[in-house]
């Protein structure tokens, strides 16, 4: 797990390869911009790790349980030597507190819609896994 000192409002981070940023289930904190580097966007499937996604300079992520003040919804970690910049939650609930009522409604849709998505790839991605398994063993 990254630490981060908490009081600042941006912080830049240098996170070495194969570090966990953060874990599916852990309390939201913040969310983070990647300035250089690759992260990937793992989700537990009945205990196996599916990559959904492989993020790049420029992606932002965490941002949906930080806005949302759920757990977060995947682990998130460094495929390469990366650097990000983390944006502290209660800058994000500030910035939303001051935005107008109808786009925090639209903003819940979306994330909501987003995490629908993302546990339906996770469980397709694991059922194809599953069928070429059993695929290569029938060639044995």
């Amino acid at each position: 797990m990254i630490q981060t000192n908490r009081g600042e409002v941006l912080s830049r981070i240098t996170i070495e390869n194969g570090k966990v940023i953060f874990h599916e289930g852990d309390d939201s904190t913040d969310m983070f911009i990647l300035e250089s580097g690759r992260v990937g966007f793992f989700k537990d499937v009945k205990g196996k790790q599916v990559q959904l996604a492989t993020l790049e300079k420029g992606a932002v992520f965490g941002e949906m349980a930080a806005i949302t003040g759920e757990r977060r919804s995947a682990t998130m970690k460094t495929l390469e030597t990366s650097v990000i910049v983390r944006i502290s939650k209660s800058t994000i609930q500030s910035k939303l507190r001051s935005c107008d009522p109808f786009i925090k409604a639209l903003i819940e849709i979306l994330i909501n819609n987003l995490n629908r998505v993302n546990e339906r790839f996770a469980v397709k991605n694991t059922v194809v896994d599953k069928l070429i398994g059993e695929l290569k063993a029938g060639a044995k």
